[in-house]
């Protein structure tokens, strides 16, 4: 073969491998994010094109592996670091828009405790710097860490890619691990593996924060004594147990504010977490049919307070002369949600002896308006409480509710072994029936705030060897102020008001005398529905585009409050091995 033809195979050889190598960079596109399978399953890949000593995976673990200190987290000017040079506005202005706004606390802006602990943490590139300079890292000396959520939540993409530029700003290099849900959560938040994480949080009185953050509830130590161990970022401090501790047993709301405030202060001053915002809840609404609305900040219940809904003086009623209003919901049908975790609409067929209020605080509903106190008349801690049910309340049949409806409430709660129940229920003995209004609740402990146990009652014998989890709307008999009249599987379901029950439950009887709910999987076509007046209620996603819209058109109102599932960054405190 002669020289020339030599150099020119040579020469195409080199061209075939550089356009290799070229076409395989390509995999991490100037996009930000792309999804590879490896032995570790779905991995949200960074690409950093402007710093290409950490553009791939493997080198960037390199790097990491190389630092010294395999606990990088433990400083807590680290952790300060990253609190302080996250933009938490320009996170909630991308998302929200002009409808949302930092959280600066562990409940939501409506909330009766809110308390803005975090404010502290302000967007302060400069003290970011300080703190990370504390620590040993900088723009020359960079930390490398990671950061991971669900790989099917592009709200929370978007979060990471955002905190990703904020913290390579003061020296600090992220790389995306994002997981599908359930591997997520399982494999790594509950397992401690993982540096900073983005998740939400479900509080409303303060209640759950004790299985968020008390040492006790670190996931190991789960048992079936000691269950609800949910402190995934592995967080311990001696005075925040005490804290949470009170608080678990506080059933005074002034207290109980107090030692919220306290306990944020703590949490903020070790650099645990950071709030980003609150979840928020959109309700669309025709107001030809409905002028004013309420929603219930607990369960962000589209039903709340129903009794003070107004409707508009136009349109009202159908030609019966019947003020109806018709609701669209997003799914395949109508599931009971279960004996503890009362829905929009279960809460409005279904009553219990007590509800929980915006504070937290147990009011009755079945039950006369009595102390129920432990303490007998020799100031000590009796097992035993005598509760009396009100006079003229019923079942929508007319059958009166009594002692025995609540004993079979009780004993089909505790009889059910795949039930997942409060801890609190297993320290209640039996319900003892003394007649037909009166009964005896006996513990075998004392428990805090007992009265949330008995927010449900259902009628004897109602349930007919069917699993108390599992109803159909076919199988509730009513005792709240509507009743279930039609159901069609995935269709559609309609609630008239229960003539049976009694208006001393309330201030005033309801306007509305029918609900009718349509089930549809497809949320466009339920704001089609929406649009084109078919509905005239409509819980809608959080997108900017179709809020505006909807706001512009006179036709319709929107009322958008904070909820209780706050959207946050977790730190991880699990120790690594060195």
């Amino acid at each position: 073969m002669n020289k020339p033809k030599k150099i020119m195979i040579f020469a195409f050889t080199l061209i075939l491998m550089f356009t290799n190598i070229f076409l395989c960079s390509c995999e991490y596109n100037n996009l930000g994010l792309v999804t590879i399978d490896d032995e570790t399953g779905s991995v949200n890949e960074k690409d950093d094109t402007d710093n290409p000593d950490v553009s791939s995976r493997e080198f960037f673990l390199e790097l990491k592996e190389k630092q010294k200190n395999k606990n990088p987290l433990d400083d807590i000017n680290v952790r300060k670091a990253i609190f302080y040079a996250i933009d938490r506005e320009k996170i909630v202005d991308e998302l929200l828009g002009e409808y949302g706004e930092v959280l600066d606390s562990l409940f939501s802006k409506d909330s009766y405790y809110y308390y803005p602990a975090w404010s502290e943490y302000d967007y302060d590139i400069n003290k970011a710097k300080e703190f990370l300079s504390k620590a040993g890292y900088g723009v020359d000396n960079p930390l490398y860490i990671t950061i991971g959520s669900v790989s099917d939540n592009n709200a929370r993409q978007v979060i990471e890619e955002m905190i990703i530029e904020d913290l390579e700003k003061i020296g600090i290099e992220l790389w995306i691990f994002n997981k599908p849900s359930k591997e997520w959560y399982q494999d790594y938040v509950e397992k401690g593996d993982y540096e900073l994480g983005i998740w939400s949080i479900y509080n409303f009185d303060g209640s759950s924060l004790f299985y968020n953050f008390d040492s006790g509830k670190i996931p190991p130590l789960k048992t079936e004594e000691n269950k609800n161990c949910e402190n995934f970022y592995w967080y311990e401090n001696l005075n925040a147990d005490e804290i949470l501790k009170k608080i678990k047993e506080e059933n005074d709301p002034e207290v109980k504010k107090d030692l919220l405030r306290n306990l944020q202060d703590l949490l903020v001053q070790d650099a645990v977490v950071l709030p980003l915002y609150s979840r928020l809840f959109s309700v669309a609404y025709n107001n030809k049919k409905l002028k004013k609305i309420d929603i219930d900040i607990k369960n962000n219940k589209i039903f709340f307070n129903i009794e003070n809904w107004i409707l508009s003086n136009k349109e009202n009623s159908d030609e019966n002369g019947k003020n109806e209003i018709i609701i669209g919901y997003e799914g395949e049908d109508y599931e009971f949600s279960g004996p503890f975790d009362q829905d929009y609409i279960s809460s409005l067929v279904m009553k219990g002896l007590w509800q929980i209020n915006e504070k937290g605080e147990c009011e009755a509903v079945l039950v006369e308006e009595n102390d129920y106190s432990y303490e007998n008349a020799n100031e000590t801690t009796d097992l035993e409480i005598d509760v009396t049910l009100k006079d003229e309340i019923f079942w929508e049949d007319g059958d009166p509710i009594t002692s025995e409806d609540v004993k079979y409430t009780y004993e089909s709660i505790l009889g059910n072994e795949d039930l997942d129940i409060d801890e609190d229920y297993s320290k209640l003995k039996a319900i003892e029936v003394i007649n037909e209004k009166e009964f005896k609740i006996i513990f075998k402990e004392y428990i805090n705030n007992w009265k949330k146990l008995f927010q449900l009652v259902l009628k004897k014998g109602s349930l007919d060897e069917k699993n108390i989890s599992d109803l159909s709307p076919n199988d509730i008999i009513a005792n709240g102020p509507y009743k279930i009249e039609d159901y069609k599987e995935r269709k559609y379901l309609t609630l008239v008001k229960n003539e049976f029950y009694s208006v001393k439950n309330s201030e005033k009887a309801s306007e509305i005398d029918s609900i009718s709910v349509i089930f549809d999987v497809d949320i466009n076509n339920l704001v089609g529905m929406l649009r084109d007046g078919d509905i005239d209620l409509l819980n809608i996603p959080v997108d900017l585009d179709l809020m505006e819209s909807l706001e512009e058109n006179e036709d319709f109102d929107l009322l958008v409050k904070p909820g209780s599932l706050l959207e946050h960054l977790a730190i991880c405190l699990k120790p690594k091995e060195k």
